[in-house]
Protein backbone atom coordinates (compact mmCIF):
# COMPACT_ATOMS: atom_id res chain seq x y z
CA UNK A 1 0.00 0.00 0.00
CA UNK A 2 1.22 3.44 -1.44
CA UNK A 3 2.71 5.60 1.52
CA UNK A 4 2.68 2.96 4.41
CA UNK A 5 5.44 0.24 5.19
CA UNK A 6 4.87 -3.47 6.39
CA UNK A 7 5.28 -2.58 9.76
CA UNK A 8 2.29 -0.01 9.67
CA UNK A 9 0.25 -2.42 7.90
CA UNK A 10 1.02 -4.86 10.24
CA UNK A 11 -0.01 -3.25 12.83
CA UNK A 12 -3.60 -1.84 10.93
CA UNK A 13 -4.25 -5.42 10.83
CA UNK A 14 -3.79 -5.85 14.36
CA UNK A 15 -6.21 -3.24 15.65
CA UNK A 16 -8.69 -4.39 12.85
CA UNK A 17 -8.93 -7.48 15.20
CA UNK A 18 -8.73 -5.93 18.80
CA UNK A 19 -8.86 -2.21 18.85
CA UNK A 20 -5.96 -1.94 22.00
CA UNK A 21 -2.50 -1.70 22.35
CA UNK A 22 -2.79 -4.35 24.46
CA UNK A 23 -3.50 -6.62 21.54
CA UNK A 24 0.59 -6.80 21.12
CA UNK A 25 0.97 -8.10 24.77
CA UNK A 26 0.55 -11.42 22.73
CA UNK A 27 3.39 -12.85 22.51
CA UNK A 28 3.33 -13.62 18.75
CA UNK A 29 2.19 -11.04 17.78
CA UNK A 30 4.32 -8.90 19.92
CA UNK A 31 7.62 -10.73 18.33
CA UNK A 32 6.34 -9.79 14.73
CA UNK A 33 6.22 -6.30 15.57
CA UNK A 34 9.57 -6.24 17.25
CA UNK A 35 11.66 -8.11 14.76
CA UNK A 36 9.17 -5.90 11.77
CA UNK A 37 10.50 -3.01 13.21
CA UNK A 38 14.21 -4.14 13.75
CA UNK A 39 14.39 -4.94 9.93
CA UNK A 40 12.97 -1.34 9.11
CA UNK A 41 16.26 -0.19 11.39
CA UNK A 42 18.98 -2.51 9.70
CA UNK A 43 17.61 -1.44 6.30
CA UNK A 44 17.97 2.13 6.70
CA UNK A 45 21.09 2.00 8.41
CA UNK A 46 19.93 3.47 12.38
CA UNK A 47 21.12 0.07 13.05
CA UNK A 48 24.19 -2.40 12.04
CA UNK A 49 24.63 -5.95 13.28
CA UNK A 50 28.80 -6.66 14.54
CA UNK A 51 30.42 -9.95 13.35
CA UNK A 52 29.32 -11.50 16.82
CA UNK A 53 25.80 -10.80 15.32
CA UNK A 54 24.87 -8.05 18.13
CA UNK A 55 22.78 -5.00 17.40
CA UNK A 56 24.20 -1.92 17.83
CA UNK A 57 22.56 1.42 16.91
CA UNK A 58 24.95 2.94 13.72
CA UNK A 59 26.39 6.45 14.62
CA UNK A 60 24.67 8.59 11.90
CA UNK A 61 22.95 11.95 11.73
CA UNK A 62 20.03 10.60 9.81
CA UNK A 63 17.33 10.33 12.57
CA UNK A 64 15.20 7.22 12.51
CA UNK A 65 11.47 7.17 11.86
CA UNK A 66 9.29 8.63 15.26
CA UNK A 67 7.43 5.86 15.89
CA UNK A 68 11.08 3.99 16.03
CA UNK A 69 12.63 6.09 18.43
CA UNK A 70 11.20 3.70 21.37
CA UNK A 71 12.72 0.36 20.11
CA UNK A 72 15.91 2.67 19.18
CA UNK A 73 16.53 3.80 22.47
CA UNK A 74 15.55 0.53 23.78
CA UNK A 75 18.36 -0.90 21.95
CA UNK A 76 20.73 1.71 23.20
CA UNK A 77 20.42 1.61 27.14
CA UNK A 78 20.72 -2.17 27.06
CA UNK A 79 24.01 -4.10 26.40
CA UNK A 80 25.06 -5.18 22.83
CA UNK A 81 23.01 -8.76 21.96
CA UNK A 82 21.25 -10.72 18.93
CA UNK A 83 18.18 -9.81 17.84
CA UNK A 84 16.53 -13.32 18.51
CA UNK A 85 17.97 -12.73 22.55
CA UNK A 86 16.21 -8.95 22.33
CA UNK A 87 13.05 -10.37 20.76
CA UNK A 88 12.73 -13.14 23.39
CA UNK A 89 13.47 -10.98 26.32
CA UNK A 90 11.10 -8.20 25.57
CA UNK A 91 8.22 -10.51 24.67
CA UNK A 92 8.74 -12.50 28.02
CA UNK A 93 9.16 -9.49 30.15
CA UNK A 94 6.61 -9.75 32.95
CA UNK A 95 4.75 -6.26 32.77
CA UNK A 96 5.44 -5.84 28.88
CA UNK A 97 6.22 -2.30 29.40
CA UNK A 98 9.09 -2.36 26.29
CA UNK A 99 6.06 -3.72 24.22
CA UNK A 100 3.50 -1.35 24.84
CA UNK A 101 5.08 1.79 24.39
CA UNK A 102 6.62 0.30 20.80
CA UNK A 103 3.43 -0.23 19.94
CA UNK A 104 2.27 2.89 21.13
CA UNK A 105 4.68 4.72 19.11
CA UNK A 106 3.09 2.97 16.03
CA UNK A 107 -0.41 4.24 16.68
CA UNK A 108 0.36 7.26 17.79
CA UNK A 109 2.02 7.70 13.93
CA UNK A 110 -0.84 6.31 12.01
CA UNK A 111 -3.02 8.54 14.05
CA UNK A 112 -1.22 11.78 13.42
CA UNK A 113 -1.42 10.95 9.50
CA UNK A 114 -5.04 9.80 9.29
CA UNK A 115 -5.05 6.42 9.04
CA UNK A 116 -6.09 5.62 12.42
CA UNK A 117 -8.61 7.66 14.58
CA UNK A 118 -8.56 6.89 18.73
CA UNK A 119 -10.59 7.91 21.19
CA UNK A 120 -10.57 6.68 24.91
CA UNK A 121 -7.79 4.78 24.00
CA UNK A 122 -9.42 2.54 21.32
CA UNK A 123 -8.51 2.82 17.74
CA UNK A 124 -10.45 2.66 14.84
CA UNK A 125 -8.78 1.97 11.48
CA UNK A 126 -10.10 2.72 8.04
CA UNK A 127 -11.67 -0.31 7.10
CA UNK A 128 -12.05 0.63 3.53
CA UNK A 129 -7.56 1.04 3.85
CA UNK A 130 -7.26 -2.47 5.72
CA UNK A 131 -9.46 -4.21 3.11
CA UNK A 132 -7.33 -2.89 0.14
CA UNK A 133 -4.28 -4.22 1.85
CA UNK A 134 -5.36 -7.24 2.35
CA UNK A 135 -6.82 -7.79 -1.20
CA UNK A 136 -3.19 -6.98 -2.51
CA UNK A 137 -2.05 -9.22 -0.16
CA UNK A 138 -3.98 -11.85 -1.36
CA UNK A 139 -4.00 -11.06 -5.27
CA UNK A 140 -0.06 -11.23 -4.78
CA UNK A 141 -0.59 -14.72 -3.15
CA UNK A 142 -2.82 -15.79 -6.31
CA UNK A 143 -0.64 -14.55 -8.77
CA UNK A 144 1.83 -15.73 -11.17
CA UNK A 145 3.85 -13.31 -10.90
CA UNK A 146 6.18 -12.48 -8.40
CA UNK A 147 4.85 -11.16 -5.37
CA UNK A 148 6.80 -8.55 -3.36
CA UNK A 149 8.92 -7.65 -0.91
CA UNK A 150 6.48 -5.86 0.91
CA UNK A 151 3.82 -8.39 0.47
CA UNK A 152 6.00 -11.04 1.32
CA UNK A 153 7.03 -9.27 4.83
CA UNK A 154 3.50 -8.40 5.69
CA UNK A 155 2.66 -12.15 4.84
CA UNK A 156 5.25 -13.40 7.08
CA UNK A 157 4.21 -11.51 9.90
CA UNK A 158 0.53 -12.17 9.41
CA UNK A 159 0.79 -15.91 9.38
CA UNK A 160 3.48 -16.01 12.65
CA UNK A 161 1.36 -13.91 14.46
CA UNK A 162 -1.29 -16.02 13.77
CA UNK A 163 -3.80 -13.16 12.43
CA UNK A 164 -3.17 -14.80 8.83
CA UNK A 165 -6.06 -17.56 9.97
CA UNK A 166 -8.42 -15.14 11.78
CA UNK A 167 -8.07 -12.46 9.28
CA UNK A 168 -9.14 -14.94 5.96
CA UNK A 169 -11.25 -17.54 5.12
CA UNK A 170 -10.07 -20.53 6.20
CA UNK A 171 -8.80 -21.53 2.21
CA UNK A 172 -7.75 -18.28 1.83
CA UNK A 173 -5.54 -18.17 4.68
CA UNK A 174 -3.85 -21.74 3.55
CA UNK A 175 -3.37 -19.90 -0.03
CA UNK A 176 -1.17 -17.31 1.71
CA UNK A 177 0.60 -19.76 3.85
CA UNK A 178 1.19 -22.26 0.98
CA UNK A 179 2.72 -19.06 -1.27
CA UNK A 180 4.69 -18.01 1.28
CA UNK A 181 6.96 -21.29 1.88
CA UNK A 182 6.97 -21.37 -1.56
CA UNK A 183 8.33 -18.49 -2.27
CA UNK A 184 10.70 -18.44 1.08
CA UNK A 185 12.26 -22.02 -0.23
CA UNK A 186 12.98 -20.66 -4.00
CA UNK A 187 15.56 -19.03 -5.11
CA UNK A 188 13.53 -17.92 -8.64
CA UNK A 189 11.82 -14.79 -6.80
CA UNK A 190 14.63 -12.03 -7.31
CA UNK A 191 12.69 -9.06 -5.43
CA UNK A 192 12.64 -11.07 -2.29
CA UNK A 193 15.85 -10.49 -0.63
CA UNK A 194 18.09 -13.17 1.48
CA UNK A 195 17.19 -10.56 4.49
CA UNK A 196 13.25 -11.52 4.23
CA UNK A 197 14.02 -14.94 3.87
CA UNK A 198 16.56 -15.16 7.64
CA UNK A 199 13.54 -13.31 9.09
CA UNK A 200 11.08 -15.46 8.27
CA UNK A 201 13.85 -18.38 9.66
CA UNK A 202 14.19 -16.40 12.75
CA UNK A 203 10.48 -15.15 13.36
CA UNK A 204 9.17 -18.68 13.04
CA UNK A 205 12.23 -19.64 15.75
CA UNK A 206 11.28 -17.43 18.08
CA UNK A 207 7.74 -17.93 18.12
CA UNK A 208 8.33 -21.17 19.02
CA UNK A 209 10.40 -20.43 21.69
CA UNK A 210 8.39 -17.65 23.12
CA UNK A 211 5.04 -19.81 22.41
CA UNK A 212 6.06 -23.02 24.62
CA UNK A 213 7.78 -20.77 27.72
CA UNK A 214 6.32 -20.94 30.49
CA UNK A 215 3.51 -17.88 31.42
Amino acid sequence: MKGLNYTQEFVLCVLNQKPKVSAFKERKVAACLLLSEIVELLRDGTMALTPANRMVIAPVNKAPKDYLVPITEDIKKSQPQSVNNYVRDAVLSVRKRRITRIAQAVCDSLVKDGYLEEDHKTYYDNQTLTDRILKELYSDAVSKNEPSEQNSMLAILLVNSGLIRQIFPKDEAQTVELRLKEVMKSDQYHLISDVTKRINQDLTAIIEAVSFAKK
